[in-house]
């Protein structure tokens, strides 16, 4: 059980300190942006970036539990999923972050 709470707090950290990053960046990238069509980009990577952390801390338990079923140790088990769904998780507050840009880009020409 340790394992998994281990795996499933360190990952879920290390994905919230990437989406602040991103989020940052994001921020940047959107510097041209009225406030009113960039607060549609914003909020939308921010409901994405969480459901992208849950997943990633939720994948990292399973995948820990299925590698101690494999007769792994724990501390190497919870180190794979950490180092897996960490980097996972970084790609996808990338993309996160790109269809934020992308959704406050098309309200700003639609609207």
């Amino acid at each position: 059980m340790i394992p998994k709470v281990v795996a499933a707090i360190v990952t879920g950290v290390m994905n919230i300190t990437v989406g602040v990053v991103v989020f940052f960046f994001m921020l940047l990238a959107m510097n041209g942006f009225s406030e009113s069509d960039a607060s549609y980009g914003i909020v939308t990577y921010i409901i994405l970036a969480v459901l992208a952390t849950i997943l990633m801390a939720v994948s990292a338990v399973a995948t820990v539990h299925v590698l101690l079923k494999r007769n792994w140790r724990a501390a190497r088990a919870a180190i794979l999923a950490i180092l897996l769904f960490s980097g996972v998780g970084a790609g996808l507050k990338v993309v996160c972050s790109i269809i934020g840009v992308l959704v406050a880009d098309f309200v700003r020409v639609n609207f």
